[in-house]
C-alpha cells in the first residue's frame, strides 16, 4: 500500500500508554492414529545452486527467498503460482542481506534484512522491492499488530516474555483505544524464575564435578518443556472475531460490536509438554488447527471438538503455513556430499 501503512499505524499508536491489567484447565482426550504420505516439492528451477531460506504464501502465489552459493553471495525472491510455475524473479541488490520473508497484517510480503525491511510490490505484473523502512522502527510499529479491519486495528501486547497478554484495538476513525481480553499466565512465569534460581544454586554447588547446561540453555528447555506460556489467541474470519481462551478452555465468537455470538468449551491435553497452545489458521478458508504432539488437529469452532488430520512433523519444520486446505512446511536436509537441500513439503488436509 503506497504511502506505507506503517506511517498511518504509527500515528495511531503514538501517545498511547500501554499498562498491564487472570492453572491450565484440561480434559483427557484420546487421539486416533493418523498416517498420511506428504507430497514433497523441491524448488531447483534452472539454477540448482540456489538454496531456499524462507517462503511465504499469498494471493495464490509462493514467494521464495533463496541464496546462491559462491564467493559473491546473491539473494533472490522466486515467485511462482500454486502449481510451482515461475511467474517472476526479484534479484536483491548486493547491499541487502535478507534474514527472512514475512506476511504483514496488511497481507503484504516483506523482506526483512539486517537493518531494513522492504515490501514486495506488484506494479503492472512486475514485482519489485519498495517502501524501505528502518528495521527497528518497523518492529516498533508492527510487532504487536494482529490484523486490521475497516474500522479497527487489533493488537496484542505481550509482557513477562509472553506469559501475560493484553488484547486491545484502536479505532481508525476516532483513534481511541479499547481493551478487549486479558490473559495472565504469570504463574508459569514465576515457576520458570524459581527453577532458574534452583539451577543456578545447583551449578554453584556441583561446580566442576559434573557437566550441567548453562542457565540460558536450561531456561530455554524449561520454557519449552515444562512451563511454556498458555497464550490465548485472537483471530478474524470474515466479520467475526474468534477468541481462543486457553486458560478457561473456551472458544468465543463476537461481532465487531463485541456482542457474543457463540461460545463453547474445548478439550485440551492434560500434560503440559503435550501441547504448545499454538493456533494455526488457514489463510484462505479461515479454518483453525492446532498441534498435539506431532499430530495436526482441526478445531471445530462450533462445538470445540479437535479432529486429528495428519502427522505434521512440526519439530523438523522451519516454517509451517496452511493455505487452501494444504499444509506447507519448509524443511532442510543434507545430501551425501553434505550439501544443504531445502524443500517445501505439501500435505493435503482434505
Amino acid at each position: 500500500m503506497k504511502n506505507s501503512i506503517i506511517t498511518l499505524i504509527f500515528s495511531l499508536l503514538c501517545g498511547l500508554t500501554m499498562s498491564a491489567q487472570q492453572d491450565t484447565c484440561a480434559k483427557a482426550i484420546t487421539l486416533d492414529a493418523v498416517y498420511v504420505t506428504a507430497e514433497k516439492v523441491t524448488y531447483f528451477h534452472s539454477k540448482p545452486n540456489f538454496v531456499m531460506l524462507d517462503f511465504e504464501v499469498n494471493d495464490n502465489k509462493f514467494f521464495i527467498l533463496q541464496k546462491k552459493f559462491g564467493i559473491n553471495t546473491d539473494y533472490r525472491v522466486l515467485i511462482t503460482d500454486l502449481f510451482y510455475e515461475p511467474i517472476d524473479t526479484i534479484f536483491l541488490p548486493q547491499h541487502i542481506e535478507p534474514e527472512h520473508i514475512i506476511l504483514d497484517c496488511m497481507n503484504n510480503c516483506q523482506i526483512v534484512g539486517q537493518d531494513s525491511v522492504y515490501q514486495i510490490v506488484n506494479e503492472k505484473n512486475d514485482f519489485i522491492l519498495a517502501f524501505p523502512s528502518e528495521k527497528r522502527y518497523y518492529k516498533k510499529v508492527m510487532d504487536n499488530i494482529l490484523f486490521v479491519t475497516d474500522k479497527y486495528l487489533y493488537l496484542n501486547e505481550l509482557k513477562l516474555d509472553g506469559y501475560v497478554s493484553k488484547f486491545y484495538r484502536i479505532s481508525l476513525e476516532t483513534k481511541k483505544k479499547e481493551n478487549l481480553f486479558f490473559s495472565d499466565d504469570s504463574k508459569s512465569y514465576r515457576e520458570v524464575q524459581r527453577e532458574l534460581k534452583w539451577h543456578e544454586a545447583y551449578m554453584h554447588v556441583v561446580d566442576n564435578i559434573c557437566h550441567s547446561p548453562s542457565v540460558e540453555d536450561w531456561e530455554v528447555f524449561i520454557k519449552n518443556a515444562w512451563y511454556h506460556t498458555k497464550n490465548c489467541h485472537l483471530a478474524k474470519v470474515a466479520d467475526t472475531l474468534y477468541y481462543f481462551d486457553h486458560l478457561n478452555c473456551r472458544i468465543e465468537a463476537y461481532n465487531e460490536g463485541l456482542d457474543l455470538i457463540h461460545s463453547c468449551e474445548i478439550s485440551y491435553p492434560e500434560k503440559q509438554n503435550y501441547w504448545r497452545h499454538t493456533i494455526y489458521q488457514d489463510r484462505a478458508w479461515g479454518t483453525f488447527y492446532t498441534i498435539f504432539g506431532t499430530t495436526l488437529n482441526e478445531i471445530d469452532i462450533k462445538i470445540g471438538k479437535t479432529i486429528p488430520k495428519i502427522n505434521a512433523n512440526n519439530y523438523l519444520s522451519q516454517k509451517m503455513i496452511i493455505y487452501k486446505g494444504n499444509l506447507y512446511s519448509l524443511k532442510k536436509r543434507r545430501d551425501s556430499g553434505n550439501s544443504e537441500i531445502s524443500f517445501i513439503e505439501r500435505t493435503k488436509l482434505y
